[in-house]
């Protein structure tokens, strides 16, 4: 399976960046029925072609290729779309797969009817200049009907104001060759950019800390996110608390939109 490189429109990525390892990264984002459920049935929902962008290792792009849609998977990184394309043929699905930056990408015109970003993956976009591009790359590639649908987490006073010394186990996971690991996390915030910036630390039965991974994100508030959309020139048309529709709720955990021209 082939993949395709806009060359000219990536960034470098970050040095020891967590789609370095997607044997790892996998681990961490194990599959989840429900919200696959939600994002193939909100692109059937439409029908015709899909981008399922920052698509990592595929593990959205493979449902919605199973449900017979015309997907192209696209992530920055070359690493997680090879990934992506061994566990496609292991389906027996066929995506087609490109590597972009979804900051700034042009596809000759090819417009999708859904356009994908899940796991919180509109949160590498950290300024203004970012969701700008970002907004006006997915403005001319949507059908005159089409939908935008994101998910990124709803920032809380306890996450923000989370002691940047104090290490937090948040997983043990088993590796084939590595056996079991404890991930846990330190972060701080920004208040000026509005930035997360987290760091994992892997450590193995053998090593610790064998490995360090910076995971910076975004936080969008819900006051501002139809504002930073309305900025980029799309429409907020729904928006969710969660991948069962709820609505959205000072309780909620994440923020769900589907945006529209």
């Amino acid at each position: 399976m082939q993949v395709t490189k806009l060359s000219a429109n990536i960034a470098p990525m970050e040095q020891s960046s967590l789609y370095d390892r997607p044997d790892l990264y996998d681990l961490m984002a194990p599959r989840d029925p429900i919200l696959e459920r939600f994002y193939v049935e909100t692109a059937c929902e439409r029908g015709g072609r899909v981008l399922d962008l920052a698509c990592g290792s595929g593990r959205l792009t493979i449902p919605l290729a199973q449900a017979g849609l015309e997907v192209v998977g696209a992530d920055r990184s070359s690493v997680m779309l090879e990934r992506a394309g061994t566990y496609a043929r292991s389906h027996a699905v066929e995506p087609r797969f490109i590597q972009l930056d979804m900051r700034d990408f042009d596809l000759a015109g090819t417009t999708f009817d859904t356009i994908i970003v899940a796991m919180n993956s509109v949160l590498h976009l950290h300024s203004l200049d970012d969701f700008a591009g970002f907004f006006k790359s997915v403005g001319r590639h949507l059908s005159p009907n089409g939908r935008l649908v994101f998910d990124a987490f709803l920032p809380n006073i306890a996450m923000l104001n989370a002691d940047p010394g104090k290490r937090e186990a948040i997983g043990t996971v088993v590796h084939a060759a590595l056996g079991t690991i404890i991930v846990e996390e330190t972060a701080s915030y920004d208040p000026l950019t509005q930035v997360r910036h987290v760091n994992w630390y892997w450590s193995s039965e053998t090593e610790k800390d064998f490995w360090k991974v910076p995971l910076p994100m975004r936080c969008v508030f819900p006051q501002e996110m139809p504002l930073l959309i309305a900025s980029g020139g799309l429409i907020l048309i729904e928006r969710f608390g969660d991948f069962d529709r709820r609505p959205l709720t000072a309780g909620s955990m994440r923020q769900i939109c589907v945006c529209g021209l």
